[in-house]
C-alpha cells in the first residue's frame, strides 16, 4: 500500500466542505456512546486514507429523508453526498448509482449494495478476523442458522418495501402553463378528466395490489434469496446482502462475541454490533475491508480531487 503523507491545511480546509450524508437519527450526540452505527462505521473508515479523512459523516433521518435532501440540495450543494441503505432497490438502479457518482440528476447519492450497511458485518470472512470472536465458535453455522429464522419474514417485508415504494410513484405529468386553457372551473375540471395518465395510474397501483401480483412479488423475492435451497446454504442466493442485517447482526454479535469497552466492561446490544464493527474497519487495512468500502473511499477521493 502506498504511503501517503499528512494533508497541509488547505487540502483539510477543502475537504471540510464535504459532507457524506447517511441514515440515522440527526438528534443523537456525537459521542462514542450515542452516535449511530452509520455514522461511527463511516467516519472510521474515511479515516483510513488521508484523502478523505476530514469528510463529515452525519446523520439525516430516515432514508425518504435523506432521498428528498438530497434532491433539495444538489444544486446548491455540491459538494454533499448522500448515501443509502438498498433496501428494495433493483440491483439495475444500485449500480447506476455507483457508476455515475457524482451525478447531479441522481442527486450524488450512492445506494448500498446490500441492504443495511450492517449487513457487510454478517460477512463470515470478514467478521471472522474480529479480535471479540469467542474462541471455539462456529461462527459460520451461527449466522446461517440467524438467517434461516427469517427467510419467509424477510420476503414478506421485500414485498412490503417495494408495495409502497410502487404506490408512492408520482404520476409524472407536467405541471399546466398556459392559463388562457382555463378560463373557467369546468373547463379546468375537463382537462383533468381528459389526461389519459390518471386512469393509467390508477390501474397500475390496482393491479399492484392485486392477489396474483403480490403473491408473484412474494414468489420472486423467496427465489432471490434462497435460490430454490432452503435450508440456506452459503453461495445459494443473495440472503447474506438482502435480508435485514441490523437483526440478523445483532442474534450474531451476542451468540459470537464477547466485547469489553476501553474501560474492561462488557458491551451489549447495540454498542456491541458497533464496538465490533468499528474495530473492523480500524484494524484491517483499506485492502482487506469489504470492497464496497473500498469503492466508496476511492470515489469520494476522486470528488474531492476534482472538486
Amino acid at each position: 500500500m502506498e504511503i501517503k503523507g499528512r494533508p497541509n491545511a488547505e487540502d483539510t480546509n477543502q475537504s471540510a466542505k464535504h459532507k457524506l450524508f447517511v441514515e440515522g437519527d440527526p438528534n443523537t450526540e456525537g459521542t462514542e456512546d450515542t452516535e449511530d452505527f452509520d455514522v461511527a462505521v463511516l467516519q472510521e473508515l474515511l479515516k483510513k486514507d488521508d484523502r478523505t479523512r476530514a469528510i463529515e459523516v452525519l446523520p439525516m433521518g430516515s432514508c425518504d429523508h435523506v432521498r428528498s435532501a438530497a434532491q433539495a440540495l444538489v444544486s446548491n450543494h455540491p459538494t454533499y453526498y448522500f448515501l443509502i441503505d438498498r433496501d428494495d432497490y433493483p440491483a439495475a438502479a444500485v449500480e447506476r448509482s455507483w457508476q455515475n457518482f457524482p451525478d447531479r440528476d441522481s442527486y450524488n447519492m450512492l445506494i448500498l449494495r446490500k441492504r443495511e450497511l450492517e449487513n457487510y458485518f454478517i460477512d463470515y470472512h470478514y467478521l471472522k478476523q474480529s479480535r471479540f470472536l469467542k474462541p471455539d465458535i462456529n461462527l459460520e453455522e451461527i449466522i446461517r442458522q440467524s438467517c434461516n429464522q427469517r427467510i419467509f419474514l424477510e420476503a414478506a417485508n421485500l414485498t412490503l418495501y417495494k408495495l409502497s415504494r410502487g404506490l408512492q410513484q408520482p404520476l409524472a405529468i407536467p405541471h399546466f402553463k398556459a392559463a388562457d386553457q382555463f378560463p373557467n372551473q369546468e373547463s379546468g375540471l375537463q382537462t383533468l378528466k381528459s389526461l389519459t395518465q390518471i386512469p393509467e395510474k390508477a390501474a397500475k397501483v390496482a393491479n399492484l395490489l392485486t392477489e396474483t401480483s403480490v403473491t408473484a412479488i412474494y414468489n420472486d423475492f423467496v427465489q432471490e434469496l434462497t435460490h430454490n435451497v432452503t435450508p440456506l446454504e452459503f453461495g445459494s442466493g443473495s440472503w447474506l446482502e438482502r435480508m435485514a442485517g441490523k437483526e440478523i447482526f445483532e442474534v450474531v454479535a451476542s451468540q459470537a462475541f464477547r466485547v469489553l469497552n476501553q474501560k474492561g466492561t462488557i458491551q451489549q446490544g447495540k454498542k456491541r454490533m458497533k464496538l465490533i464493527a468499528k474495530d473492523l474497519v480500524r484494524r484491517l487495512p483499506l485492502a482487506e475491508q469489504p470492497q464496497d468500502f473500498q469503492e466508496l473511499v476511492e470515489l469520494l477521493a476522486d470528488r474531492l480531487q476534482s472538486a
